[in-house]
């Protein structure tokens, strides 16, 4: 590798580079399964990753795991909640001497231990459909006016999740991959990244991508949403998805005890699962996206293609499990009362379990992980 392509090399990198040479060599071991696995560049590039993490909690704390666990550099950790004793059930950061304490801060401590050079950052906020311009604008670096610029009018002009992450990733490296094949650093010097792809030659790694990365916004952020909240929620899925950032975004988990039953798809065939259908119909409704007829049934739809122009592309985590309720999990009809305990504390509608809720944010981590590395 010659000295320019080493400086340009260095520069894509900026966040592994920065680090001293005896840091780098104590990462790569670190994270060498990670290298073993995604390769160096898939490595540097999840080094390079900013994700934002809206909530922590029963499916946020195990995204936020998995992200640092997989080499993710930067990671923006969003809840204002604090950890109870009743989270034991589901949430990674629960423990007896965490009790009282803030999730998100929690998390950061506990990312830090994981990875002591990662950037993490917890706000402890509570993001609102009021707020969510303002935050999300700090939380991503950028202004409120140019996040409201960036909003894209026309939703089929978004690309498909994938084809989205494509083009980010060339946004990011197509420099570097055009002068590791040939073209002279000084031609691809002042160019923005994707002009920079007319200069390269013209393959299947180079071929000129018609994506444009709107101003003001960082190409390299990845959103995960996985609150509760529905006007919260659907304000800040679609700030995010017109400004196209990648954004998946999390089901209802509650009442389900069957893993092999949580699944991936788009908000807009998602099936049952009452959040994502409350969402899809916020979405709908007050956000501008397309409307189509709701699914019957609980069961994924495999025979009949989805219509193209009525999907929202934007992924989700769901459930096609029957939720149980509280009263249908005690079969026995045995209650504390018959052991002479007179203060139970009262049940939720739904319980949750961990295999479900953990599952639910892998499958979420694991999306934004192959977007990111490509």
């Amino acid at each position: 590798m010659t000295p320019d392509q080493q400086q340009l090399l260095r520069t894509t990198y900026h966040h592994f580079f920065a680090l001293s040479p005896d840091v780098q060599r104590l990462q790569l071991e670190r994270f060498k399964g990670i290298c073993a696995l995604y390769g160096y560049e898939g490595f540097l590039r999840l080094q390079n990753a900013h994700l934002v993490l809206l909530g922590t909690g029963g499916v946020g704390s195990w995204v936020a795991e998995c992200a640092a666990r997989t080499g993710v550099g930067t990671i923006s950790l969003v809840d204002f909640d604090t950890i109870e004793l009743s989270n034991s059930n589901r949430q990674l950061h629960t423990l007896n001497s965490t009790l009282g304490q803030s999730k998100a801060e929690t998390l950061a401590k506990r990312l830090r231990d994981i990875n002591p050079f990662i950037h993490v950052t917890p706000y402890t906020v509570q993001l609102t459909k009021d707020n969510a311009v303002q935050l999300l604008a700090q939380i991503i670096g950028t202004t409120e006016e140019a996040l409201l610029s960036a909003q894209e009018s026309d939703l089929h002009a978004i690309p498909a999740p994938e084809a989205l992450a494509q083009g980010k990733r060339e946004v990011l490296y197509s420099k570097l991959t055009a002068t590791l094949q040939g073209a002279p650093v000084s031609v691809l010097q002042g160019a923005n990244a994707s002009a920079s792809l007319d200069t390269a030659p013209q393959n299947s790694a180079t071929k000129a991508h018609r994506y444009q990365q709107p101003a003001g916004i960082a190409p390299n952020i990845y959103a995960v949403d996985a609150i509760d909240d529905l006007w919260a929620k659907a304000t800040c899925v679609n700030l995010l998805h017109r400004a196209h950032i990648p954004v998946v975004t999390s089901g209802g988990a509650g009442g389900r005890i069957d893993p092999t039953q949580v699944h991936l798809g788009d908000v807009a065939t998602a099936t049952g699962d009452q959040l994502m259908k409350r969402l899809r119909t916020e979405l709908r409704r007050n956000y501008g996206y397309p409307k189509g007829e709701e699914a019957k049934g609980s069961h994924p739809q495999k025979k009949q293609a989805p219509d193209q122009k009525l999907l929202f592309n934007i992924l989700c985590s769901y459930s096609t499990e029957e939720p149980q309720h509280a009263p249908q999990a005690n079969a026995t009809g045995l209650s504390p009362a018959q052991w002479g305990e007179s203060e139970a504390p009262a049940l939720p509608s739904f319980g949750a379990a961990m295999c479900v809720t953990a599952t639910a944010g892998l499958h979420l981590a694991s999306v934004i992980i192959r977007w990111i590395v490509g």
